[in-house]
């Protein structure tokens, strides 16, 4: 299936790309994220101290590119900004395309999107699984027993069933309030660049920490490349907890900053009761021998 998400990712954009600029009657930071579910999903491949950091490198770099690919074609193909801006639709992509390239064209386009989403939601499922999986496996989270728990495909469905059950509140929270459903879309991006920073920042400013470099290194220029990721990630952070309109009122008002402070709350309610007794630091489970 992972496979499968690749080639539809990739040629879905593809047909995108060409569909709205060909179709388009005049021509006028949102990309690939999850570039980490190489690392969540590393215990499950063969030759990972090597493979998953070249996966997460190279999903970066083709996100960077059919992403690009993807906003330039939309950007080029945007018919009238009030028309999208004003839109009845349920998502403004949708008025985008209908008024780029027609009914029939418009269904095919949001066809390409809905199933590379659906593929994608799996892959999240997946690598979540594997995090809690992790998580009770170095005791830094409660129920470990029932976490570690595996079926006979070899997969924690505890952490399978638990992802797909929150995924599903998070939905229905569009039911009661599209505010509280984009508060939580602007929160997601701010939590995964948060958990990309916590290892950018140990390794900025204690470079020494790692006493013992993998295969896969960067050398000379790890430090400032990780200079580099420190300071975009923590732009992006600001930016993404801003206000989108001004005068801030309570329809426009970004709330992601209330969703990620509920997040940290909860870790925090997590670790101070039970969590610094009992982890210690991630468990090894097998040990590399020098050749």
């Amino acid at each position: 299936m992972s496979s499968f998400n690749v080639w539809w990712t990739l040629g879905g954009t593809f047909v995108l790309v060409v569909t709205l600029l060909v179709k388009s009657p005049v021509k006028a930071v949102y990309t690939l994220e999850g570039c980490e579910t190489a690392a969540q999903v590393a215990e499950e491949a063969i030759r990972a101290e090597l493979l998953a950091p070249l996966a997460v490198v190279g999903s970066i770099v083709g996100s960077w590119l059919v992403g690009l690919a993807c906003m330039l074609a939309l950007l080029f193909s945007v018919q009238n900004i009030a028309n999208v801006q004003a839109t009845t639709y349920a998502i403004p992509i949708a008025q985008l395309f209908y008024d780029a390239v027609g009914t029939k064209l418009t269904v095919m386009c949001l066809v390409v999107v809905g199933l590379a989403q659906l593929i994608a939601s799996v892959a999240a499922f997946t690598a979540s699984s594997r995090l809690f999986y992790a998580l009770a496996r170095d005791n830094a989270f409660p129920a470990k027993d029932r976490f570690m728990a595996i079926n006979r495909f070899q997969a924690p469905y505890w952490g399978v069933w638990v992802s797909a059950l929150v995924g599903c509140i998070i939905s229905c929270a569009y039911i009661g309030s599209a505010v509280a459903f984009n508060a939580i879309l602007s929160s997601a991006a701010v939590a995964v660049m948060l958990s990309y920073l916590q290892p950018i920042t140990i390794r900025v400013f204690w470079p020494d920490s790692l006493t013992e470099p993998g295969p896969f290194r960067l050398g000379k220029w790890s430090w400032v490349i990780n200079l580099f990721s420190f300071l975009f990630g923590s732009f992006i952070c600001v930016l993404f907890i801003l206000p989108t309109a001004y005068p801030v009122n309570e329809l426009n008002m970004n709330y992601s900053i209330v969703a990620v402070g509920g997040v940290i709350v909860i870790v925090t309610v997590n670790w101070v009761p039970w969590g610094r007794r009992s982890f210690s630091g991630p468990v090894r489970t097998y040990t590399l021998e020098r050749l």
